[in-house]
C-alpha cells in the first residue's frame, strides 16, 4: 500500500489507497478502543470517568508505526502492544480501556472500517465516473459497425456499442456487488462468549457498532471468516471485470487491428514508432494480481476453533492488498477510456475485407438499448 515505483509510474495511487496503508489499519485499532470506552461508559459496563480517561488517553496517543511494527512481533499482531501502551499511558484507571475485547476484535474492526471507507471512495472516485464513461461509449457507438472476434480470429459483425455495453454491463454487475457489502464489526471477547462484559455484552456489542457505522452481524465470526471472503471477491470481480475491458483495449490498439487507440499512448525505449496502450496494460497488470490474492483469502476459512493459527494473519495485508491493486486497475482502466479514440473508418474496413463483413449487424443495436435501459 506504500507508494511504489510501479504504483507511481503507472499512475495507480488513488484515494482509494489512503484508507489502506498500514497507518490507517492501526488508527482504526485506536478508533475501536475509543468507540468501545464510549460505548461501555454509555452502557455502565465501566464508570462515564473511565471512560472518558481512555478516550482522552487514546486521542492523546502518538502513534509510531515502526515502533508498534517491532513491538508486534512478540505476539503476533499490532492490538497487543497497542492495547498495553494505552493501559499503561492511562495509569491507575486503565478500566476503559479495551474493555471485555481480544486483540482480534480491534484488529478485525479495524481492517472492516479500513474496507468500508475504501469501498466507498472506489464506488464515489472510480466505478460511478468508468461506469458513465462506458455508458456513453455504448450510446455513442450502438450502430457504429465492426467485426466480432472469436477465439481470435474474425466472426461476424457487431458493433462497438454492443461491446461498450458489454463492458458496462460487466462493470456494473461488479459494482453492485461492492455496493451490497456489508462490514461487521467484531466484538466477542477471548473465545466469542462476552464473559468479560456478562451481561452486558449483546447490548454492548450494539452500541459499539452503532457507534463505528459497522454491521452488528453477525455477532461472532473469530473463524467464521465469509463476511472477509465475501469482500474479496467483490473486489476480484471488480478486477475480473477490468481485465476484460483492457485486454479487448489492448487486442482493439494492436497494428493490424488498429481500430482503437488510447488518448495518452505510452512509448518504447528502443521502439519509438510504437505508441503502446499503456494504461490498458498498466490496468491489466494490476487486475490479474487479483485472483491470487483471493485464493489466499479463500484459504483462511479453515481457522481452527476459536482463534485460527495464522489464517487469519494472513488475512491483513492480502484484504488490503486486493482491495489496493483493485482500485488501481480501475483508475487506469478510467484513463484508457477517458479519450478513447474510436477508429470507426478503420472497423468499417476491417469489415470489408472480411469473407463474412457482409452479414447483418442483427439486433446488436437494440441489444444495446436494453442492456442500458434494464439497468438505468
Amino acid at each position: 500500500m506504500s507508494r511504489s515505483l510501479y504504483a507511481d509510474l503507472a499512475g495507480g495511487d488513488t484515494r482509494v489507497h489512503e484508507h489502506l496503508s498500514d497507518e490507517a489499519f492501526l488508527r482504526g485499532i485506536l478508533r475501536f478502543e475509543a468507540a468501545l470506552a464510549e460505548a461501555a461508559g454509555s452502557l455502565g459496563v465501566v464508570s462515564a470517568e473511565s471512560a472518558r480517561h481512555a478516550v482522552e488517553v487514546i486521542a492523546g496517543f502518538e502513534l509510531d508505526c515502526a515502533e508498534v511494527s517491532t513491538a508486534a512481533a512478540a505476539g503476533a499482531n499490532p492490538a497487543i502492544p497497542l492495547a498495553k501502551e494505552l493501559k499503561a499511558a492511562a495509569g491507575a484507571e486503565s478500566a476503559g480501556i479495551h474493555t471485555g475485547a481480544t486483540s482480534q476484535d480491534a484488529i478485525d474492526s479495524s481492517l472492516m472500517l479500513a474496507l468500508s471507507a475504501a469501498s466507498s471512495r472506489l464506488c464515489e472516485d472510480l466505478l460511478h465516473p468508468t461506469l458513465e464513461l462506458l455508458r456513453a461509449l455504448a450510446e455513442e457507438h450502438r450502430e457504429t459497425p465492426m467485426m466480432g472476434r472469436t477465439l481470435g480470429q474474425q466472426a461476424t459483425p457487431t458493433t462497438f456499442g454492443l461491446c461498450a455495453a458489454l463492458w458496462w454491463q460487466q462493470l456494473h454487475a461488479a459494482e453492485a456487488e461492492i455496493a451490497a457489502l456489508r462490514f461487521p464489526v467484531q466484538y466477542a471477547g477471548a473465545t466469542g462468549t462476552l464473559a468479560a462484559v456478562y451481561p452486558h455484552g449483546i447490548e454492548l456489542h450494539a452500541e459499539l457498532a452503532r457507534r463505528l457505522g459497522l454491521a452488528s452481524s453477525p455477532l461472532v465470526w473469530h473463524t467464521d471468516r465469509s463476511a472477509i471472503l465475501r469482500i474479496g471477491a467483490a473486489y476480484a470481480q471488480v478486477a475480473g471485470a477490468v481485465a476484460k475491458i483492457a485486454t479487448d483495449i489492448i487486442r482493439l490498439c494492436a497494428t493490424e487491428v488498429a481500430e482503437l487507440s488510447e488518448p495518452s499512448p505510452g512509448g518504447s525505449s528502443a521502439m519509438p514508432h510504437k505508441a503502446n496502450p499503456a494504461a490498458s496494460v498498466a490496468a491489466r497488470g494490476y487486475a490479474l494480481r487479483a485472483p491470487g490474492l483471493l485464493s489466499t483469502l479463500a484459504l483462511t476459512l479453515g481457522g481452527a476453533h476459536q482463534r485460527a493459527e495464522g489464517e487469519w494473519h494472513a488475512e491483513w495485508q492480502t484484504l488490503r492488498e486486493l482491495a489496493a491493486c483493485t482500485a488501481s486497475a480501475l483508475a487506469r482502466c478510467h484513463a484508457a477510456l477517458d479519450g478513447l479514440v474510436v477508429h470507426a473508418e478503420q472497423m468499417a474496413t476491417n469489415r470489408r475485407t472480411s469473407p463474412a463483413g457482409e452479414q447483418s449487424t442483427g439486433h446488436a443495436a437494440d441489444i444495446v438499448t436494453v442492456i442500458l435501459g434494464e439497468n438505468s
